[in-house]
């Protein structure tokens, strides 16, 4: 007897929600300006497993921040910043129901296969996941707006797996973030100045 199985797989629900991206900015604020950054009060991790709320993710998540804003030109300067960066992690768990059908039906001795005819599934299975997304905050540190947001979702089948996901969460935003603008060298000396002294 031929069956035509029918399921529908995580995996395709993953590939869909991994090309989740969103970037929203403020269009009367020219970024490309800023020269240095620092850290804003990061805001507690929302998440029911222990593994999102780790001290080592955060970590994890505040170098691959570091090292993606020095590629696009800007320094960390404690003391004078430009903007301030913070980031936010919501992580929820959803279900996920997944079918296996056959298509077809017996008419007497023969087994007809058009898939306009009725379908047969078996009973559903449901399959939990966590939705995890990532939120980068870009703050002008003088007047306390918000004038850049990245956000990222990702399917985490495994919370094991959490740092290395957000940590490619933080590049897939941040490449979207302007390079800062070349020129006006006198001032980037001195803020480099500032941040060596805060060492």
């Amino acid at each position: 007897m031929k069956r035509i199985i029918v399921v529908l797989f995580l995996a395709i629900l993953g590939f869909s929600c991994t090309r989740n991206l969103h970037i929203e900015r403020e269009p009367n604020i020219f970024i490309e300006q800023y020269r240095t950054y620092g850290w804003n009060k990061l805001e507690a991790t929302k998440a029911v497993h222990p593994l999102y709320s780790s001290f080592e993710l955060n970590q994890a998540i505040v170098r691959a921040i570091d090292k993606n804003l020095a590629k696009k030109g800007f320094c960390r300067n404690i003391a004078t910043p430009d903007f301030l960066v913070d980031f936010h992690i919501y992580v929820e768990e959803q279900k996920f129901q997944s079918l296996v059908c056959e298509a077809g039906f017996y008419r007497g001795e023969r087994y007809l296969t058009d898939l306009t005819q009725r379908t047969y599934c078996e009973s559903p299975e449901i399959v939990n996941y966590d939705d995890g997304t990532l939120i980068i905050d870009i703050v002008d540190a003088q007047t306390d707006q918000l004038v850049w947001r990245g956000t990222a979702g990702e399917i985490i089948d495994n919370p094991a797996y959490a740092t290395e996901i957000f940590c490619m969460k933080v590049k897939r935003i941040l490449k979207k973030f302007p390079f800062q603008k070349a020129g006006n060298t006198t001032k980037q000396k001195a803020d480099l100045e500032n941040v060596i002294s805060v060492k």
